[in-house]
């Protein structure tokens, strides 16, 4: 299982590449995923499996997750522990 640093970390990892695509679309009219650098994803897919369980495996679930992740709201230390503790 992931260390809560870990996840804090990847999830600001996660904010960073958000705000990379937006440079990126403002310059090439598209985002990362759609060119050389869409390893990013890895990010993402190693905080989704790293998730609690209630956080995958439908697709209420997955939006449930994408909410949370993306919630600037919150700090990325609140969202890891949200995310590893399934409880939101």
């Amino acid at each position: 299982m992931l260390s809560a640093e870990d996840m804090i970390r990847l999830i600001e990892t996660e904010d960073e590449i958000n705000q990379m695509d937006k440079v990126f679309e403002q310059l090439a009219g598209h985002g990362h995923a759609s060119g050389d650098f869409i390893k990013l994803d890895n990010v993402y897919d190693v905080i989704q499996h790293n998730a609690h369980p209630a956080y995958s495996g439908s697709e209420e679930a997955d939006q449930k997750f994408i909410e949370i992740l993306y919630d600037r709201k919150r700090t990325p230390d609140e969202r890891a522990e949200i995310l590893l503790s399934g409880r939101a």
